[in-house]
């Protein structure tokens, strides 16, 4: 049983607990042609913890689904303006 128990301890010490699924919004204002949003989907969607993104050239924006616990909103956005998009965060949440 003990080692059992042990596993578990160190399963749970090795994942954060506050780590989630995360979704975030984002405007990206000077995505114009039929290209952009491929642009920009493909500078995101490689990045680690990335589980999926959408963008949209209608309304201008990406909608991207990731770990919290391996990346950022702020690296997310990061990726964009490495493609000269720059991008800002409508909304944010679980």
């Amino acid at each position: 049983m003990k080692p059992i128990a042990l596993a578990l301890v160190a399963t749970l010490l090795a994942s954060p607990l506050w780590a989630a699924i995360q979704t975030v919004s984002l405007s990206v204002p000077s995505m114009f042609c039929a290209s952009c949003p491929f642009i920009v989907q493909g500078a995101i969607q490689d990045l680690p913890g990335i589980e999926s993104v959408e963008t949209d050239l209608e309304s201008r924006t990406a909608v991207v689904v990731f770990d919290d616990a391996l990346i950022s909103i702020d690296d997310i956005t990061f990726a964009t303006m490495n493609v000269d998009y720059e991008s800002t965060v409508i909304e944010a949440g679980s």
